[in-house]
């Protein structure tokens, strides 16, 4: 699998036109991966549902995740995930920035499952909004070199999609849900109960 061949889409800080980014204005251009790592499945945890999770990882190196890719199985991911990259951008009040820490949301302890797994919250910078959650091999926080807040006045509160996967039934110590977001291919955001989401939810606001 990598980068898909469909058109770069440009998103601009300013007015949103091509035009900006010639002129030199700060500007995101959005991109697509159908290119994977393997995170994460729950494979003999005994959970009602099945779910696989994966880390996008673009052939372009100038492009940056904004969550992990999950779906309801554990056959290979067969959607893309969305991916950003910044133009002209300003290093004082830049368009992406890295997470300052993960917060653990999850993790499978008490589940028996073949892997050890664990579900994280990046927590953005003041300023700063995440799109999606992560998922780690083990129960240390990860390391993510790629992955990138997005600044908030690019974003516009998102929907929440549909119920990709619980923990229900595996007999882990804590609950976890992962929902789908509309508006952001490929990620998910997660909280620790089975209840309808109810956390923050974001999407470009240009998209």
């Amino acid at each position: 699998m990598s980068t898909l061949t469909i058109p770069t889409v440009l998103r601009s800080a300013a007015k949103g036109t091509a035009k900006t980014a010639e002129m030199g204005e700060p500007s995101l251009y959005v991109s697509y991966t159908s290119n994977y790592n393997f995170i994460y499945n729950d494979q003999g945890s005994g959970a009602d549902g099945d779910v696989g999770i994966w880390r996008p990882s673009p052939t372009d190196n100038n492009y940056f995740i904004v969550g992990d890719y999950a779906q309801g199985n554990y056959g290979a991911p067969s959607g893309s995930s969305l991916i950003v990259t910044a133009v002209n951008d300003d290093p004082d009040y830049p368009l992406l920035k890295a997470p300052i820490r993960y917060d653990q949301i999850w993790n499978d302890k008490g589940s028996g499952g073949d892997y050890d797994g664990s579900i994280w919250r990046p927590v953005a910078p003041d300023g700063y909004v995440v799109l999606g959650c992560v998922a780690a091999l083990g129960y240390d926080a990860p390391s993510i070199p790629n992955y990138r807040c997005i600044r908030k006045d690019m974003v516009t509160d998102a929907a929440v999609g549909s119920l990709i996967w619980s923990d229900k039934g595996s007999g882990a110590d804590n609950d976890v849900s992962l929902w789908q977001v509309q508006g952001v291919t490929g990620a998910f955001v997660a909280q620790g109960n089975y209840n309808p989401y109810t956390g923050p939810c974001f999407k470009l606001a240009t998209i």
